[in-house]
């Protein structure tokens, strides 16, 4: 059986190879020369020598910056990010939080679907949440099927709930947000 090799991916010191060959072969010759001259101290010497003249000679090379590093642009009017692996889990929690407590309902999805709701009916229908609760709701439930929904965003809502009561359902859920996409 025989194994293929991979290629190997170019580094930044494939092209270099000829001249590092001819660096490796000089250190042998003065290492060789300083032994057969002085004994082993003198090749020690010689190394540490070569070693510092090489590391010289790389830091000459090396392109050196003028000044502190660049920072890229940002825009001030984008907000944060807001689809990182935290924010996942956190909102994640949240919603199943949600569909087994109401009071977890109340604390953190609630109110992120009444704020939704606000303001897909301010921008898109001119009506206020706050203002005029009927004429969003009769917005919101234009179906009858929809009706159950203004209970879950009602902003005048009591949100004094039994711990144990059990959250909005799952289906609910989904036909509440399916409906905000669609105002």
């Amino acid at each position: 059986m025989t194994r293929r090799r991979r290629p190997r991916a170019p580094g930044p010191w494939r092209n270099a190879r000829a001249e590092l060959a001819i660096a490796a072969a000089v250190l042998v010759a003065c290492a060789t020369s300083a032994y057969a001259v002085a004994g082993g101290p003198a090749v020690a010497l010689v190394v540490a020598v070569f070693s510092v003249v090489a590391l010289a000679v790389v830091n000459r090379l090396l392109v050196t910056r003028s000044g502190p590093p660049a920072t890229p642009e940002v825009p001030t009017d984008r907000r944060a990010p807001t689809g990182s692996f935290i924010n996942y889990w956190r909102w994640r929690s949240d919603l199943e939080g949600a569909t087994t407590s109401l009071s977890a309902y109340h604390a953190g999805v609630g109110p992120h679907l009444e704020h939704l709701l606000a303001a897909r009916l301010s921008e898109r229908h001119g009506v206020s949440l706050y203002g005029q609760p009927e004429v969003a709701r009769s917005i919101l439930c234009a179906k009858g099927r929809d009706l159950d929904l203004w209970s879950w965003v009602d902003p005048g809502r009591s949100t004094t709930a039994e711990a144990e009561a059990p959250g909005i359902p799952t289906r609910t859920l989904a036909r509440l947000v399916q409906r905000l996409e669609q105002l």
